[in-house]
């Protein structure tokens, strides 16, 4: 798929928005309960009519609830903690079990029964989404001569994790936790922005990095790092100009990748998981432009949310971007109560698109009733 953009939002593309990372604005007046790592707040309105909600109407409701019944479906079992805006994990397991009586792949069905048993409530914060994906890299289970760059399994004996500068300067090395190895530092850094890739072994085997934790040390957008620095203009940042930043001044990327204190471990999965969809921080598969990455302190893993925002398609009737979409996995930059991050798909062509994703939105939570 392929967006557009306003010309006015444009001079604020950021290159995969998170590496890049110009924060969003405004806090909310505090009615719920205050999120310790942002230190945001949000209240919701009050029930809305969901047709009188721009692009309600016309969204694909099948395609959205068959998402939402797949969460559920896939997290059967497990017992999902309820987060600060109080969306119930039970409550919400309730209407995906009563979902499998109607004919979800009817749309007018579909969305009749979304409306019958949620109520939607506009977020009153401004709104903003980013877009991500799973990169695809060649990579090798030994290090070579030609593979050298070590991604790192999680560190469980460790009482005080690493940063990032400390990872580069070996505190890692002799623990027999290199679960990868790739080729360029480049691409080491940003599949730890997307969290996982798709990985191709020497042999031709593919394999699935997966995300297995986080070093819990504070997150820095090189990008806002560049351009604070005059190395890249506000205007030219973007996912190109960072990785030709950073492919042209290789002498350099150790200093800028220390800014980002923050390091992502991983764990390379078994050969048959290899063609299953990335896995969100729920533990479930994503599903291309319906699954999004929130803060988790505030959202209840599949919590459904309307996300209407200026990113537009290249159609016919040149719509604004607007989904029912599934709250299933988190990311370090993903701070405050409408702060979205969409999942694209995989692979180049999926990167470039969510590499451009940096626009207002809003967001409307689907409160069962």
């Amino acid at each position: 798929m392929t967006f557009s953009f306003s010309r006015g939002a444009m001079s604020f593309i950021m290159a995969l928005s998170v590496a890049a990372g110009i924060s969003s604005s405004a806090v909310a007046e505090n009615t719920l309960t205050k999120d310790h790592r942002t230190m945001r707040s949000a209240k919701l309105s009050g029930p809305l009519d969901p047709n009188e909600i721009d692009g309600w109407a016309a969204d694909d409701h099948s395609a959205a609830l068959s998402a939402f019944v797949a969460h559920c479906e896939a997290s059967e079992g497990r017992t999902l903690p309820t987060k600060a805006f109080g969306i119930s994990d039970a409550k919400l397991r309730a209407i995906c079990a009563k979902s499998r009586k109607i004919d979800a792949n009817n749309a007018s069905d579909a969305k009749t029964f979304l409306e019958q048993n949620f109520t939607l409530q506009r977020v009153e914060d401004d709104g903003f989404v980013t877009g991500y994906y799973m990169p695809e890299l060649e990579g090798s289970l030994v290090r070579t001569d030609e593979f050298v760059v070590p991604l790192h399994a999680y560190p469980k004996g460790l009482k005080v994790m690493p940063t990032r500068g400390d990872v580069m300067d070996g505190a890692l090395d002799g623990m027999d936790l290199e679960v990868l190895w790739v080729k360029d530092p480049i691409d080491a850094f940003f599949t730890a922005v997307q969290g996982s890739a798709r990985v191709r072994l020497p042999n031709g085997e593919l394999r699935r990095l997966a995300f297995a934790g986080k070093s819990g040390h504070e997150y820095t957008a090189i990008g806002r790092v560049l351009i604070e620095q005059g190395e890249i203009s506000r205007d030219n940042m973007g996912m190109e100009a960072l990785r030709a930043w950073l492919s042209k001044n290789p002498s350099l990327q150790k200093d800028v990748f220390r800014h980002n204190k923050s390091y992502i471990f991983f764990e390379l999965q078994s050969p048959q998981n290899t063609e299953v969809a990335a896995i969100g921080g729920a533990g479930t598969a994503l599903t291309d432009l319906r699954s999004l990455a929130i803060d988790d302190d505030l959202h209840t893993y599949g919590s459904l949310i309307f996300v209407s925002s200026e990113l537009r398609t290249y159609d016919k009737s040149g719509d604004r971007f607007a989904k029912l979409m599934v709250a299933q996995d988190t990311g370090s930059a993903i701070k405050g109560p409408a702060r979205g991050d969409i999942y694209v798909g995989s692979g180049a062509k999926a990167g470039a698109v969510a590499g451009n994703i940096r626009h207002r939105a809003e967001f409307y939570l689907l409160v069962p009733k």
